[in-house]
């Protein structure tokens, strides 16, 4: 009974006693020292606690997208005062996009070297002034930099969220702006989306809370003015967690189903960037389900390329909506074919975002917030590019030719990315399953 509290001892650096007394009072302390340290872990945070600092986490994680998207219906306004083209204001959220990818990816390194906290709080901060600044600026040159920088800090929640979710809890809109600004002026749109950030970041202030927890390393014995500076967090060193949670990322990042699958997501998120909200919601309950009724069905032979199965219905949706949007456009037709094509386009990329996150998260579980950050990258990429060529390619083949194209794209990536995925994975895990 006495071995565990010997190695313990040895561990520790202590010089092994095997006096009963004093072996009784190592057990004794050992014992206090585990229940310190349970007390300490945030997934026995009183529930309240969680609650308040889940409502700050969904504030900043809302905006991300959101607030980067916020003003895609103020495009024309802000051309005419700035005596650009429309096309041309069309891409002030681009370059933003695209750093969205950047931020997510250099974050991963500083959540762990760091922590949750500091990581969370500042980029808030500093991307409230971004939005201050985007507000306030006079031609297109300052607007596009403060966007592309509200971009770079602003996406932290999307790759943040994740783990602190993982810390607290056991495993178990952009139109807006349009209706703002048509009573108003585009910079009182910015102005409110300013105040939507500041009040974001006075409830990360108030309710944000450190939720790295490993038994072991110090973690939770800080002040919380120290956890919001990244001091005293854990007891790692950060030189060397940042140089191996970089090499993880640059292994990972190349890895065969994430790479595949990462660039079926590039592709899928490539054309309907910043659609309707009602059909990402049904797209999302669609493979939320099918998900669960495809493990449900393979509980038996179960292994994680089954996910991807559902990537299938997902982008013939997806074709359907793309050619039913373009024809309608092509042919000038009722809106009504506008409406439901870009609903099947959205409902598509969604359905099959949430099969491919699934696949990867299952397939790769101890990197849940690595892999979530790179899908956001691929995802960014193909956001930041689209609204550089699409319009000119509309202008000179017609809106028939590019929306054909488009369908002919989406099935082939898909096709040559997922099919690979499925059939060298499942050869790997044949042996594994006798």
């Amino acid at each position: 009974m006495s071995e565990p509290t010997y190695e313990d001892s040895v561990i520790a650096g202590e010089k092994p006693n095997m006096s009963t007394d004093v072996t009784q009072s190592k057990v004794e302390s050992h014992v206090t020292e585990i229940d310190d340290e349970d007390g300490r872990d945030p997934r026995k945070w009183r529930p309240r606690k969680k609650l308040l600092v889940f409502i700050a986490l969904m504030s900043s994680s809302i905006l991300a997208d959101g607030g980067m998207t916020w003003g895609a219906t103020l495009i024309v306004p802000q051309a005419l005062e700035w005596e650009v083209s429309v096309d041309h204001s069309a891409t002030s959220m681009n370059y933003g996009i695209l750093l969205q990818g950047v931020g997510g990816l250099i974050a991963i390194p500083l959540i762990e070297a760091y922590g949750r906290l500091p990581v969370w709080l500042w980029p808030q901060f500093i991307t409230t002034f971004m939005v201050l600044g985007a507000t306030l600026s006079n031609n297109y040159s300052t607007f596009i930099a403060f966007r592309s920088l509200q971009g770079f800090f602003g996406t932290i929640p999307q790759v943040v969220g994740l783990p602190i979710i993982h810390d607290i809890y056991e495993q178990k809109g952009p139109a807006l702006a349009g209706y703002i600004g048509a009573g108003s002026n585009w910079k009182v749109s910015f102005g409110i989306l300013t105040a939507f950030y500041a009040l974001s970041t006075i409830l990360i202030f108030l309710f944000g809370r450190e939720t790295y927890y490993a038994r072991g390393q110090q973690c939770q014995r800080n002040s919380r003015l120290q956890s919001m500076f990244g001091i005293k967090n854990h007891n790692l060193p950060v030189g060397r967690t940042l140089a191996y949670w970089t090499k993880i990322l640059a292994i990972y990042i190349f890895k065969l189903p994430l790479l595949l699958t990462g660039i079926a997501t590039m592709v899928n998120f490539c054309w309907p960037i910043g659609g309707f909200l009602f059909s990402q919601h049904k797209g999302y309950a669609f493979g939320y389900w099918f998900n669960g009724w495809i493990e449900e069905s393979r509980q038996q032979k179960w292994r994680p390329e089954y996910r991807l199965h559902g990537v299938w219905f997902a982008v013939g949706v997806m074709a359907c909506g793309l050619l039913t949007y373009g024809m309608t456009l092509n042919y000038r037709k009722s809106w009504i074919g506008l409406a439901f094509g870009w609903l099947m386009v959205v409902f598509g990329m969604i359905s099959s975002t949430v099969s491919i996150t699934a696949y990867n998260l299952e397939k790769y579980p101890d990197q849940s917030t690595v892999v979530s950050a790179i899908i956001n990258a691929w995802r960014t990429a193909s956001g930041f590019s689209v609204g550089y060529f699409q319009p000119s390619w509309i202008a000179k083949d017609g809106t028939a030719a590019v929306f054909g194209t488009q369908v002919a794209v989406v099935v082939a990536v898909l096709i040559l990315t997922i099919t690979p995925v499925i059939v060298i994975e499942g050869r790997k895990a044949k042996p594994t399953m006798g």
